[in-house]
């Protein structure tokens, strides 16, 4: 699971500002808002496109940097590991009951074109090892 490479990298940074001056706590707080604000409610919105034919169109959004920061200013990497695994359970959780026809659920993205939840699961990933990589290398 891409969230556990996550965590174990944010549990061996050192503690040093990292990607937009945020702690390693705040990186992965920051993936567990995504998951709630952003993967979930796209793959409904996906899914609920398909069954009246009418795909959604994304922008590009994330939560707020600086509201991000504030949420994690005094959580533990221990403690934001938590919660992301616990956002991706329920992310995981939404791909089971999706029905065969619902992987097929498409949407346009003005940055990466028409995708379905497969696509999306792949941004998903790519998100995950970009902050990963900020973990890693730092900015």
């Amino acid at each position: 699971m891409s969230a556990d490479r996550v965590i174990s990298a944010a549990q061996e940074a050192s503690f040093r500002p990292a990607g937009q001056g945020w702690t390693p706590a705040t990186i992965v707080g920051h993936l567990s808002m995504v998951d709630a604000d952003v993967w979930l409610p796209r793959i409904d919105l996906m899914v609920a496109g398909r069954v009246d034919a009418t795909p959604p169109a994304f922008g590009w959004w994330e939560p707020d940097a600086e509201r991000t920061r504030a949420c994690f200013a005094e959580v533990t990497a221990d403690a934001a590991g938590a919660r992301l695994l616990a956002s991706r359970t329920a992310l995981l959780h939404r791909l089971r009951e999706l029905g065969d026809d619902d992987w097929t659920a498409q949407a346009r993205h003005e940055t990466f074109g028409l995708i379905d939840i497969e696509g999306l699961l792949l941004q998903v990933l790519a998100h995950d090892e970009e902050h990963r990589a900020t973990l890693l290398l730092g900015d």
